[in-house]
C-alpha cells in the first residue's frame, strides 16, 4: 500500500468517526429524559417543578371554602340583635361607671366648694349612691370571674377584685365621714384613697376586658 492509499484510508476513517460522532450526539439530544414528579400524601401536585391543573383545581375549591366560612361568620356576627335580655348581662361592666363617675364628681364639687362646704349637702347624696351601686358592681364582678379561672389571666382578675373591695370599703367610709361629725376630717383623706383605688381598679379591670 503506497503512501498515497494509507493518506486516503486515513481519511475516510477520520470522516466516518466525525460522521457517527455527530449521529450519536443527536440521537442522545432526541432522547427524553425521566419526568421528576413531586408527590405529597399521595397525590402527585407537580411535574417537572409545574403544578398539575388537578392540584391548582384543589387549591381553589379550598380557598373557596375558606373563604365562605370566613363570610358565615360575618354573616353570624351580622346577626347579633340588641334585646331587654342584654341589659341584664354583664352587669359589672355596665354599673362599675357609676361609682366610678360619681367618685370623680364627689371630689370636683370637694376642690370647687372647698373653703365653705356649700356643696356638702350634694355630697351625701353622691357617695352613699356611689357606695351602693359599688356594692352591686362587686358581687356582679364576682359572678363573672368564674371564666377566668384556670387561664393566664386569672391572677390580673384576682388583684380587680382584691381593689374593687378596697373601692367599696373606702366608698363606704368616706359616706360615714360625710354624716358623722368627729369623722368630717377623715373626708379629704378617703376622697383621695378612693380615687387612687379606683384608678388602679380600672386600670386592671380594662387590661381584663382587652
Amino acid at each position: 500500500m503506497n503512501k498515497s492509499q494509507i493518506t486516503l484510508v486515513l481519511a475516510l476513517f477520520l470522516i466516518s468517526a466525525i460522521i457517527y460522532a455527530h449521529g450519536d450526539h443527536k440521537k442522545k439530544k432526541n432522547m427524553h429524559k425521566p419526568d421528576t414528579l413531586t408527590i405529597v400524601a399521595g397525590d402527585t401536585i407537580a411535574i417537572n417543578g409545574i403544578a398539575t391543573k388537578e392540584y391548582l383545581t384543589k387549591k381553589a375549591e379550598e380557598q373557596e371554602h375558606v373563604e365562605g366560612e370566613d363570610n358565615d361568620i360575618d354573616d353570624d356576627e351580622g346577626e347579633k340583635e340588641v334585646t331587654p335580655a342584654a341589659a341584664f348581662e354583664h352587669i359589672h361592666n355596665k354599673v362599675i361607671h357609676f361609682p366610678i363617675a360619681l367618685s370623680i364628681a364627689g371630689i370636683l364639687l370637694m376642690i370647687v366648694g372647698y373653703k365653705d362646704d356649700k356643696y356638702w349637702s350634694a355630697l351625701k347624696i353622691i357617695i352613699p349612691f356611689a357606695a351602693l351601686m359599688s356594692i352591686i358592681a362587686v358581687f356582679a364582678g364576682l359572678s363573672q370571674a368564674e371564666p377566668f379561672e384556670g387561664t393566664s389571666t386569672y391572677g390580673l382578675v384576682e388583684t380587680h377584685k382584691l381593689l374593687g373591695f378596697g373601692v367599696l370599703a373606702s366608698l363606704i367610709l368616706w359616706s360615714i365621714a360625710l354624716y358623722v361629725e368627729k369623722f368630717k376630717k377623715l373626708v379629704w383623706p378617703f376622697a383621695v384613697l378612693t380615687l387612687i383605688l379606683i384608678s388602679l381598679a380600672g386600670l386592671y379591670g380594662g387590661i381584663i376586658a382587652h
